[in-house]
């Protein structure tokens, strides 16, 4: 009686559905990235991929009317004309890219 008693009891706790405390939510979201120490960048590119697979409009960077401003403008955009690794803040954005510079970088 004792045997099939822990055979089923055995049988029983193998087959009970598991319970999995993160969800795919959580396993994303920012504080368990940074938590688990991911860069920044990766969390922003993670987060960007969600809201796009959402279909929900992207924010835009908080220094967006600052760079409007004509003389900022155009000293950013020589240096991108020169350093096309320089940081313009459209990563993962819709944008199209060109390789080749033209005066319109200017």
């Amino acid at each position: 009686m004792k045997k099939s008693f822990l055979i089923f009891s055995l049988i029983g706790l193998l087959t009970l559905p598991a319970f999995a405390e993160l969800t795919v939510e959580d396993a994303v979201s920012r504080e368990y990235l940074k938590n688990h120490g991911y860069s920044s960048a990766l969390i922003n590119a993670t987060q960007k991929s969600i809201t796009q697979a959402n279909g929900e409009a992207l924010s835009e960077p908080i220094e967006k009317e600052y760079y409007n401003r004509p003389f900022i403008k155009f000293v950013r955009r020589f240096f991108m004309y020169l350093d096309p690794a320089y940081d313009d803040h459209s990563f993962m954005n819709d944008h199209d890219i060109h390789t080749a510079p033209s005066y319109e970088d200017l």
